[in-house]
């Protein structure tokens, strides 16, 4: 071989080997790739859960006046039963998530009395508690008629038979407490007055007992204790409930139109919280409504339901109503309007006036539509003709047919 392809060779060789180690040199002087970056995870705005609405029924009823005759009816030869008083109303009041009504007696044992003081057999308690009834309220002129004695006892004894109650209290720390029930998962702070106690004194020992709205309830009965009323609104507006229902025991006796006094009061309970007012003590119905609050929503106001049960022959008494409120919780705001208002109307059957004897609440609609299908098992047709008027009357007392809507 010459040495001129040996030297090409050699010089091939020697470039090689610089080429290579300049690459080697450019590639580890190269800057090192920038890490990729990622894309950003698109972000889902979270909007808030908004819960269901809630919706519930409340059926409210009159007041309980325990006449002597119904007592003697109600005993069968070995106990006292009450419960056949109501088996036409019963339906409504086990329909409704929860039921409420007036109690106008004591129950302080035997000897059982009637009128001017109440006491009745417990069994009575024991009666309204079967037929669906869960909460009385025990503020009325009568919260007194056996003393503070008897109405403690009252109180022990609608505890035993597993009723609710508001409006009398056995300590201080009962009354201060607000009492709350749950009402088909809305929770309502109930609160409940009355006008008077029928000039027997509240237990001067124990002052809180009564839960009395005027200041001179031994007299006029004029002076509404607004500073009362305002705490006691106050603190079951801060109570953790929905809404506020009140019952108050107020208004003339035997008027069908309500005093300036139920008027003035109603506004007043309304305009500071309230949702639900209702009356009683009148012994007759008077007007009910459809309340538009100053929130906008939706409440209810009864001035009084008349009677649930009684012995009384004046006009009127024996006219009543199963009322059944439709209440309705945002899910969306928490708060609680009146989404539904309707009544059964109720006849209290005397019985004297009865082809079965025997004294006994009647689904006015019902009983006339059974006579009109020839059954008079009960009803004759004096009764059947005084029901029909009845039905009118409570039409035109209420001042709404059966279904209530608000005024235009």
């Amino acid at each position: 071989m010459s040495m001129k392809h040996i030297g090409t060779k050699i010089l091939a060789g020697v470039l090689v080997v610089l080429l290579a180690g300049a690459g080697v040199l450019i590639w580890r002087n190269l800057p090192e790739a920038a890490p990729r970056l990622q894309e950003p995870e698109e972000t889902v705005r979270q909007e808030p859960e908004v819960q269901p609405d809630t919706t519930a029924t409340l059926c409210v009823a009159g007041d309980i006046v325990a006449h002597m005759p119904l007592v003697a009816d109600a005993w069968n030869g070995e106990a006292y039963d009450f419960t056949h008083l109501f088996a036409d109303a019963r339906p409504y009041y086990e329909a409704a998530d929860y039921t409420t009504a007036c109690l106008e007696t004591t129950f302080n044992g035997p000897p059982y009395s009637g009128y001017p003081q109440f006491c009745a057999p417990d069994a009575l308690a024991y009666g309204l508690k079967t037929v669906g009834f869960n909460l009385l309220s025990t503020a009325s002129n009568h919260s007194m008629d056996t003393w503070y004695s008897g109405l403690v006892r009252t109180l022990d004894v609608l505890d035993a038979a597993g009723l609710e109650h508001v409006g009398t209290y056995r300590t201080q720390q009962e009354r201060d407490a607000v009492k709350i029930i749950d009402v088909g998962g809305i929770k309502l702070a109930m609160l409940a007055y009355t006008f008077s106690t029928n000039g027997l004194p509240v237990d001067s020992e124990h002052p809180y007992s009564v839960s009395v709205y005027t200041t001179d309830y031994m007299t006029d009965c004029s002076v509404v204790d607004y500073d009362l009323i305002q705490s006691d609104l106050d603190k079951a507006g801060q109570s953790g409930a929905d809404a506020i229902a009140v019952y108050v025991h107020w208004g003339n006796e035997y008027h069908t139109e309500p005093s300036e006094q139920q008027e003035q009061l109603a506004d007043y309970l309304f305009a500071h919280g309230a949702t639900l007012v209702l009356g009683g003590h009148a012994h007759v119905p008077q007007p009910m409504e459809l309340r538009t609050l100053p929130d906008g929503r939706t409440g209810y106001l009864c001035y009084c339901l008349g009677n649930l049960i009684s012995n009384q022959f004046d006009p009127y008494t024996n006219l009543t109503a199963a009322v059944t409120l439709t209440l309705t919780k945002s899910g969306e705001t928490g708060q609680v309007t009146v989404s539904g208002a309707e009544y059964a109307p109720m006849f209290m059957l005397h019985a004297s006036d009865s082809n079965e004897g025997r004294y006994r609440l009647l689904d006015i609609r019902k009983s006339m539509q059974d006579f009109e299908q020839g059954d008079t098992s009960v009803v004759n047709r004096s009764v059947y003709d005084r029901m029909k008027q009845g039905r009118s009357d409570l039409h035109r007392i209420f001042g709404t047919d059966e279904v209530l809507s608000l005024a235009a």
